[in-house]
């Protein structure tokens, strides 16, 4: 079967398909309901908004929002942009996650039984089967190959999601289920509001206070659902963007720096050659090479 492409808002949820732009003009999509997506930028970056929440994907990142939740996207003039963006018929990720949490003889009983899905809707790194996923799906769009496959792909990927999303809240350290939830969702409330502010110094205590926990609770628990400590993890976001700055553009290494957040350039360069293995100047040499 064909990739379908581009096709009429109305077709979104009815099938399978795929909104692929490219292009330096602004854009703009308003409040627009749509079907399970995954949300990819392959060059640049997109702004979607969704409830209170604001996401800049880039290429490093992907967004999964979810059936029926109103959105808004936003592309600023300027470096060329290039979205891909997978839409699901909907019920076919649901089908799927049917197909690997039941057990054959109920799926032989109910085979047409509807489930209920839902993700969390926030900024993931591009990662893991569903990016290899949105590699292929991309190469197909690019010659017209059989797709069947890359749909499948990723809904199996999404369906792994949905039992990383039950190991973070295992490592949450809570004695009771409903306590481990409820500490996740504020820790992850505080992700967010890092995502959302990258580029400012705010201080851990104000991040907590966003998250309604204490410093050092918050600290403790996120250190233990995402592996890494809240400074970690903002610094790491931090050194991809200015990796794809690097890469996409020709802005100034020293913009670059204070772009992304950094005070320093000296401090910027020691820690993107300790995660790259090269200066920022020798980054972008030997990616334009």
């Amino acid at each position: 079967m064909a990739l379908i492409i581009n096709p009429a808002a109305s077709r979104l949820g009815v099938e399978n398909a795929v909104l692929w732009g490219r292009g330096n003009r602004e854009y703009y999509v308003h409040d627009f309901p749509g079907p399970l997506s995954i949300k990819a930028v392959l060059r640049g970056s997109a702004e979607w908004r969704a409830g209170k929440s604001r996401f800049e994907v880039d290429a490093g990142s992907l967004l999964i929002l979810n059936d029926r939740q109103p959105y808004s996207m936003t592309i600023e003039r300027g470096p060329p942009v290039e979205t891909f963006c997978v839409f699901f018929e909907r019920g076919f990720v649901e089908d799927a996650w049917r197909s690997v949490a039941s057990g054959d003889e109920k799926l032989l009983d109910e085979p047409e039984r509807s489930a209920v899905l839902g993700f969390e809707e926030r900024l993931r790194s591009r990662d893991g089967r569903i990016d290899l996923a949105l590699r292929r799906m991309r190469a197909m769009a690019e010659s017209g190959g059989d797709s069947e496959a890359g749909f499948y792909d990723l809904a199996l990927g999404l369906v792994e999601l949905q039992a990383e999303l039950a190991r973070e809240i295992g490592r949450v350290p809570a004695a009771r289920a409903s306590t481990r939830q409820e500490l996740h969702a504020r820790v992850q409330r505080g992700r967010q509001a890092i995502d959302e502010m990258l580029t400012e110094n705010l201080p851990l205590k104000n991040i907590a206070r966003l998250a309604h926990l204490s410093p050092f609770h918050f600290h403790r628990a996120f250190s233990a659902v995402f592996g890494e400590t809240p400074h970690a993890y903002r610094t790491r976001r931090r050194l991809e963007r200015a990796s794809r700055m690097l890469r996409e553009t020709d802005v100034p290494v020293t913009d670059v720096c204070l772009d992304t957040g950094f005070e320093s350039v000296g401090s910027f360069s020691t820690l993107f050659r300790r995660r790259y293995g090269a200066s920022p100047k020798k980054f972008r040499r030997n990616h334009d090479a």
